[in-house]
């Protein structure tokens, strides 16, 4: 008898401590995952039975998204700027979904966070409805309107852009395009998602690229860590070798003697191949790259970000023809805007990476503050001295080369980049912050298919960083300091750019599926090109796509 009474004991203990579990699983593990999830038939009645709440610019004023009243009683989304901010903002569908903020955010836009007030709390516990509360954005419109026109007047009209303050972490700007209007995307998903410039996909987050010139900031950080200086001399004859793999300059150039920091400002890649590999080493250079971000998909940050990559290989198994490409961002190396944005203002913040935050504030309905995110370091990148020394070198780029980036009054740090690709013409990069001698903005831009980075990023980035400091009044109202986007010293020639022979191991910007799912981040691109062939010696590395076996290499740009 007691045996049985024991069993049965147990039996219940057992059902009672899975009850519990489920019940754990459901109202804990996935409760937010529910909530947010737009196809929950509940939260679609939600969405139209109550106003979700506001998103607004920086300046509280500008509305991007709100509830409009139907006269069926049910509120519909509005986007009041369209394209403009559609790459952050996203779209809420009861029928495809949501994107950006509208998901990013949407605990707080629909109210089905934990009540912050106690008419919130009343209104909860009785069962009423709960408008959701307004999230205002670090956003500055000025800035974001300079982007977004710099972009379209692009020569492809592809590409993104990040700006933020180097200071505080704050998103100032952020555009991707092609861009789509929110407003209709009932009507046009269908459309949007065959469209093949893809206006749906993010690429100022989630665009892989490589970085070409622009990661030479970081193996120069790298290489001032393991103790070169700015004035040390290298001799360059135009070429590096390497097992299998040969560095050349662009155009065959060969420049002699230069010091380290006339091997930047020139961005000469096989002075930067033989630094990363006979003086930084791989564990070195990749955990420079880690620190400053690459690897990190910013889970923290309300848009998804996909991480930069320094490929499939692992560093201690890099050859010396890995590290030569790495060290110039080509070979397996990919990032995005945001991830290069980082990296700009963590060298103008003196080596610290802040938080990169998006959203300021969060008021209820009723204007009550109910949340203002604070400023935080999120990695101690480089010690200030070194950061400060980095800051001169790309002072110089812009003072002795790409003399176009320069504004009247203002000392400006940058460096461009021009990153081979297998889909086409060079992607255009340009990295930058102002002032340079105490930073208010850094600005990533990407052009893709653009070809040098001077052409077609400079100009934009140039613009951006103009209009924001002429909005915090270091720049007059009427400016006339843009300057022609032509060749680094203010004439028709191009100034000199670094370039290499790249191996077909470089893989190619990452594009979305044409069916892909506009809701989830896109997954990094494969790294499998880096992978060696079963006949292939180690050190050895592929040939060209098209190039036959003995072929002299393929000259490629790489400034």
């Amino acid at each position: 008898m007691n045996a049985h009474l024991r069993r049965t004991f147990y039996f219940f203990v057992a059902g009672f401590v899975s009850l519990v579990g489920v019940l754990a699983y459901w109202q804990v593990y996935v409760q937010e995952s529910l909530a947010n999830d737009p196809s929950n038939s509940l939260q679609s009645q939600r969405v139209q039975s109550v106003p979700r709440g506001l998103i607004l610019a920086g300046d509280g004023e500008t509305e991007l998204a709100r509830s409009e009243e139907q006269d069926s009683g049910t509120y519909e989304r509005v986007y009041p700027e369209g394209p403009l901010y559609a790459g952050i903002t996203g779209y809420w569908s009861t029928r495809y979904g949501a994107s950006g903020m509208e998901i990013g955010e949407n605990n707080n836009l629909s109210g089905n966070g934990e009540p912050e007030t106690l008419d919130e709390l009343l209104n909860q516990i009785s069962g009423g409805p709960q408008a959701g509360n307004d999230v205002e954005l670090s956003l500055d419109p000025e800035l974001q309107r300079a982007a977004y026109d710099g972009l379209a007047a692009s020569s492809t009209g592809r590409g993104a852009t990040v700006a933020l303050n180097p200071k505080n972490g704050e998103i100032l700007a952020l555009v991707s395009y092609p861009s789509y209007d929110p407003n209709n995307i009932d009507e046009n998903f269908s459309d949007l998602v065959e469209n093949p410039d893809n206006p749906l996909y993010n690429r100022a987050t989630q665009g892989l690229y490589p970085p070409g010139s622009t990661f030479k900031v970081i193996t120069t950080a790298a290489a001032l860590k393991s103790g070169v200086s700015p004035s040390d001399e290298f001799e360059d004859d135009g070429i590096y070798e390497t097992p299998g793999y040969d560095v050349y300059n662009y155009k065959a150039r060969s420049y002699g003697e230069v010091t380290f920091e006339e091997a930047i400002a020139k961005s000469i890649n096989t002075i930067f191949a033989r630094v990363a590999y006979e003086y930084v080493g791989n564990q070195t250079l990749s955990q420079t790259a880690y620190d400053f971000g690459f690897g990190d998909a910013y889970e923290d940050f309300p848009l998804p970000v996909a991480p930069s990559s320094l490929g499939n290989v692992a560093p201690d198994q890099w050859v010396q023809g890995d590290i030569a490409q790495i060290s110039f961002g080509q070979g397996p190396v990919t990032s995005n805007v945001f991830e290069m944005a980082q990296v700009t203002g963590a060298i103008a913040n003196g080596g610290t990476m802040m938080n990169p935050r998006l959203v300021r504030e969060v008021r209820s309905p009723d204007g009550v503050i109910l949340d203002q995110p604070s400023s935080s370091p999120r990695e101690n990148v480089l010690d200030e001295e070194t950061a400060n020394t980095l800051s001169d070198m790309m002072e110089s780029v812009v003072e002795d080369e790409e003399t176009t980036a320069k504004i009247p009054g203002i000392k400006v740090a940058a460096k461009t980049g021009t990153a081979e690709n297998s889909t086409g013409d060079p992607h255009s990069w340009f990295i930058s912050f102002a002032p340079a001698d105490d930073p208010e903005i850094a600005v990533a831009v990407i052009v893709e298919n653009g070809n040098e980075g001077y052409k077609q990023a400079l100009p934009i980035a140039r613009r951006m960083m103009e209009t924001y400091l002429r909005g915090k009044g270091e720049l007059p109202e009427e400016s006339t300091t843009s300057a022609p986007a032509s060749g680094g010293g203010g004439s028709t020639t191009p100034p000199p750019q670094g370039g290499t022979t790249v191996p077909s191991s470089q893989p190619a910007p990452q594009q979305p599926p044409q069916n892909a799912n506009p809701f989830q981040p896109f997954q990094a691109p494969s790294q499998g090109q880096q992978t060696r062939p079963p006949n292939q010696a180690p050190g050895q590395q592929p040939q060209n796509p098209g190039q036959a076996p003995g072929q002299p290499p393929i000259q490629r740009p790489g400034g």
